[in-house]
């Protein structure tokens, strides 16, 4: 246990995978603030444009995994990954130049399927290389990518937008993703080493699902947050929204990066009670924000829901899974958060075009507090049951 404790995570081959995936990340950070202004303005979409415009993206990650899933352990992660790196910075790079909103669910659709590839890729690599009561850390470390991403990306994203245009944003952000592919090339990697036991190769994890149905439920709002902040913050007297990604990010860092160990030390169980409850009670404030200090403290509460969320649930769904099954695990578990990411960009643009942002954000507390049911009555009593059976079997 003590050798598992001083075992380093951030090793050469961690950070070359965490280097390439960050390079898609920031770039869709920066067009973050500028794709709903590009669909509602140049291509003339209104709200549900701008959530199905989100919302596409799940499809074709749905869609790739059955096919993908079985390769990473027939062609290693490295082709994969390096193949998506390039799909994201094509998609995203070329995405100014479309003329209308079909055109640009196309290139959504591309991106889509890349993201779903890097997820698995990136996610199976780096667990596989750290013991398992160190998988939270790992994740939380590895997680901070989309983050510093969100933070910062908006800045960048903004300040090219108005210094030039929708074009340059989007060429200058697809160069960024595609940058992933050159720390990939100095990354050592081999095929699993798996038995030749004739068994078939698994396409989906029933253990990941209820899990991953809290996440969906949970998603829900950061999907409400990345569509419409963009349009709500210009409501609100003061508020930017530069800022309110800002303040997101910064708060979702500390703690996937100083509280990195918490997921770890406090157990699937409070980890989850925890976030999820700060899911519910910050969107629910933000919902009724009159003033920008109040939004940006609402948004402190769901932060720390978001950040602590995603490792703890992820790392019980791997507690008890072996290397070849581990990125079918993978695979179901972000599934479930690519159909919560189809279904809820298209249910958050309704409850936008009918009953205003407000609703968005209220919507979406509700929808976390579903999952927070799900997670007491289900997930929870189903784990502590399969501790309890693997602990009498090994007595």
């Amino acid at each position: 246990m003590a050798a598992e404790i001083k075992e380093r995570i951030l090793t050469g081959r961690y950070l070359i995978v965490f280097a390439g995936s960050f390079g898609v990340f920031f770039a869709n950070g920066v067009i973050t603030p500028v794709l709903p202004l590009f669909v509602k303005g140049p291509l003339g979409g209104g709200d549900v444009a701008v959530g199905l415009t989100f919302a596409i993206t799940a499809v074709s990650a749905i869609a790739i995994r059955p096919w993908v899933t079985p390769k990473f352990n027939s062609w290693g992660y490295k082709p994969i990954l390096m193949g998506a790196f390039a799909a994201a910075g094509i998609s995203i790079g070329l995405s100014g130049f479309m003329p209308n909103v079909p055109s640009l669910i196309a290139l959504r659709l591309l991106f889509g399927a890349a993201m779903a590839c890097i997820f698995i890729g990136s996610l199976t690599a780096i667990t596989s290389w750290v013991p398992a009561a160190r998988a939270g850390e790992a994740v939380s470390l590895f997680s901070a990518a989309p983050y510093i991403s969100m933070g910062l990306g908006p800045f960048l994203g903004q300040w090219i937008f108005h210094t030039f245009d929708y074009t340059a944003t989007f060429i200058v952000a697809g160069c960024i993703a595609g940058f992933g592919i050159i720390p990939m090339i100095f990354l050592k990697a081999d095929k699993p080493k798996l038995p030749d036991d004739g068994l078939p190769v698994k396409r989906f994890y029933a253990g990941a699902v209820m899990p991953g149905v809290v996440i969906a439920f949970g998603i829900v709002g950061m999907i409400a947050f990345g569509a419409f902040i963009p349009l709500f913050a210009p409501t609100i007297p003061g508020m930017q929204v530069q800022f309110a990604f800002l303040t997101l990010s910064v708060v979702v860092l500390g703690f996937r990066i100083i509280g990195a160990k918490l997921p770890d030390r406090w157990g699937p169980k409070r980890t989850g009670i925890v976030a999820t409850t700060g899911l519910i009670v910050g969107l629910a404030a933000l919902s009724v924000t009159p003033w920008a200090l109040w939004a940006y403290l609402s948004i402190v509460p769901f932060a720390m829901g978001m950040a602590l969320q995603y490792p703890g649930l992820l790392t019980l769904t791997l507690e008890h899974v072996d290397d070849r099954d581990r990125p079918v695990a993978i695979s179901t578990f972000t599934m479930l958060f690519d159909i919560s990411n189809g279904l809820s960009g298209l249910f958050v643009g309704v409850v936008a075009a009918v009953a205003g942002y407000r609703a968005v954000f209220a919507a979406s507390a509700f929808m976390a507090f579903i999952g927070l049911l799900i997670l007491l009555l289900v997930v929870i009593p189903r784990y502590e049951a399969l501790k309890r059976s693997i602990s009498t079997r090994t007595v």
